[in-house]
C-alpha cells in the first residue's frame, strides 16, 4: 500500500540523513488524507519555510495590494519609485517580479552591508542596492529565479500596505478565513515554544539557529522579506493552498507566464520541470508548486484542490546536505499514486 510505502520511505530517509526532522501531508477532497512524522518531529511541527514564502506570501499579498488597486501588476518601477529608477529597470513590472522575469541575478549576500547600519536604515540601503545592482538580462526577455527579484517585491508591498509584511499577512488569512503560517520578526519572541520549532544549522556568527530565519538575507531585514521568512507546519501550509484553490481570484497565481519566452513560472509558483522532477515524474499536468532551501516542499493540482506537503530541516545537517532531492522524487512519486486513488 502506498500509505505503508510512504512512511517507510520518510523514515528511511531521516535516518540515512537527509534531515533530523520531517512532516509529509497529502491533502485532497478538502483535508488531510495522510500526515506522517519523522525523525525529531510531530505533526505539527514548525518549520522555516524559506522559498515557499514566495507562493505562500510575497505572491498573495501582490495579489491583494491588486484587488485594492493599490499596486497594479502591470506598473514598473519607474511608476512606483520615480527617478531612483535606473533605465534599464524602467521595463521591470510587478508581474515579471512575481515570475522571475525581472532580469536580476539569482543571489547577492546584500546581508554583509546591510548588517552594518542600524535596522532603520537598512530598507533604503537595499532599494539603492537593488537599483545600482546590474541586471544580467533585459526584463521579460527570460525567467530566472531570484531572490533579488523578490526582495524589490517585498519593499514595493510594504510601500503599498504601509505596514510590516507580518501584519499584512496576518490580515490577509484572517480575511481568507486560515490560520496560516506566520512571520517571526526577531524584535519580537516566537510565535511557539521553541520545542515546537525545527532547528536549523550553525551560520557564521550564528551558533545557534532555532526560532529565526535561517536566510542571512531576510535575517538582516528583521525576519520580514517575500523571498523568505515564513514559519508554518504542513498543516498551516496545506490550508492556504486551500484557501487559494477556493478563492477565484486567485486563479491567475496558478496560470503560467505565457509572456516570458521559455519560461516554466507562474506568480509565485514554478511548475514540474520533466521526468526528473523533484515534484515526481507522475505530478498531474497543471500542478504548480515550489522548494525551499531549508528543506521543504509544496507541489499542488490546483484543477482538484489536491497536493502533497513536503517539511524537513536538512540544513540542520550543514547546508551541503545533499541527501534529500532522492527522497523527495520518491514521497512525490508515492504520495500522487496514493492522492489517484483517493480520487
Amino acid at each position: 500500500m502506498p500509505e505503508r510505502e510512504l512512511r517507510q520511505a520518510l523514515a528511511k530517509g531521516v535516518a540515512g540523513g537527509a534531515a533530523t526532522a520531517a512532516v509529509l501531508l497529502l491533502w485532497a477532497d478538502d483535508e488531510a488524507v495522510f500526515l506522517e512524522a519523522a525523525g525529531a518531529a510531530e505533526p505539527d511541527t514548525v518549520f522555516d519555510l524559506a522559498s515557499l514564502t514566495k507562493p505562500l506570501a510575497g505572491a498573495p499579498l501582490a495579489l491583494e495590494l491588486e484587488r485594492r488597486g493599490t499596486l497594479g501588476w502591470d506598473q514598473g518601477l519607474y511608476d512606483l519609485w520615480g527617478q531612483a529608477v535606473p533605465e534599464e529597470k524602467d521595463d521591470i513590472t510587478v508581474e515579471r517580479l512575481l515570475t522571475h522575469a525581472g532580469g536580476f541575478p539569482a543571489y547577492q549576500p546584500y546581508f554583509q552591508a546591510l548588517e552594518q547600519q542600524p535596522p532603520e536604515l537598512r530598507r533604503a540601503l537595499l532599494r539603492s542596492m537593488l537599483m545600482n545592482e546590474p541586471l544580467i538580462h533585459a526584463p521579460g526577455s527570460r525567467a530566472l529565479y531570484s531572490d533579488l527579484g523578490y526582495l524589490t517585491l517585498g519593499l514595493l508591498l510594504e510601500q503599498g500596505f504601509a505596514q510590516g509584511l507580518d501584519e499584512s499577512l496576518a490580515e490577509l488569512y484572517a480575511r481568507l478565513g486560515v490560520a496560516g503560517p506566520r512571520y517571526l520578526p526577531l524584535d519580537r519572541p516566537p510565535a511557539w515554544p521553541l520545542e515546537r520549532i525545527a532547528p536549523c544549522g550553525p551560520l557564521p556568527g550564528r551558533p545557534e539557529i532555532h526560532g529565526q530565519v535561517e536566510d542571512e538575507n531576510c535575517y538582516a531585514l528583521g525576519g520580514l522579506a517575500a523571498h523568505a521568512g515564513l514559519f508554518g507546519s504542513a498543516s498551516m501550509v496545506a490550508t492556504v493552498m486551500d484557501a487559494l484553490c477556493r478563492d477565484p481570484e486567485a486563479a491567475c497565481l496558478f496560470e503560467r507566464d505565457a509572456a516570458t519566452p521559455g519560461s516554466g513560472r507562474t506568480p509565485g509558483f514554478d511548475t514540474p520541470g520533466g521526468p526528473d522532477s523533484l515534484a515526481g515524474d507522475n505530478a498531474p499536468a497543471g500542478t504548480v508548486g515550489h522548494l525551499g532551501f531549508t528543506g521543504c516542499s509544496l507541489w499542488w493540482h490546483p484543477a482538484s484542490n489536491r497536493g502533497v506537503v513536503l517539511l524537513t530541516n536538512r540544513v540542520a545537517l550543514g547546508r551541503g546536505n545533499d541527501r534529500l532531492n532522492p527522497l523527495r522524487r520518491e514521497l512525490h512519486h508515492l504520495a500522487w499514486q496514493l492522492l489517484g486513488e483517493a480520487s
